[in-house]
């Protein structure tokens, strides 16, 4: 009976060189995965904003644009042989319309402003965060099996 002896739970629990595979590489992609999600979330961010500002600059140039053929004034090609119209006149932006008729822009101009939700700015946040999440998670599961591979390799004893 004197080989008893009282519970002391042990400091620190060993691990074998594939438990160390593992968690380092678990480590390496969680890493990994935070960066594509730090560099991922602005980006898809960024690309809604600018989808967003394009939408409201057409809109802008199209009431200019609608502003002008309402007061009589009559546009010309911007090219010789070409079906552009030369929107550039007064002031007015033509990038987005050239190749539109007077008609198309003046009901362009007469629709609604579009705000985040009504343009695809809300479609390219959602998409990009979603992308960004999935690119993530395989990240971090790439890199999982990346040690878990090589933890095949080693020699537990």
């Amino acid at each position: 009976m004197n080989e008893l002896r009282p519970f002391q739970p042990k400091s620190h629990a060993p691990l074998t060189g594939g438990a160390r595979f593992i968690r380092g590489f678990t480590r390496i992609g969680a890493v990994v995965a935070v960066l594509v999600a730090l560099i991922g979330v602005p980006a898809s961010i960024a690309s809604a904003v600018s989808t967003f500002n394009s939408a409201a600059d057409s809109h802008r140039s199209a009431q200019c644009i609608a502003r002008l053929a309402r007061s009589g004034y009559t546009f010309k090609k911007k090219y010789e042989y070409s079906s552009a119209l030369d929107y550039s006149v007064g002031g007015c932006n033509d990038y987005y319309h050239s190749y539109q008729s007077v008609g198309e822009v003046i009901a362009m101009a007469d629709s609604p402003a579009p705000t985040f939700l009504t343009s695809d700015g809300a479609s390219y946040l959602g998409w990009g965060l979603v992308v960004t999440g999935i690119l993530a998670v395989a990240a971090y599961l790439i890199f999982w099996c990346i040690g878990w591979v090589f933890a095949g390799f080693t020699r537990d004893t």
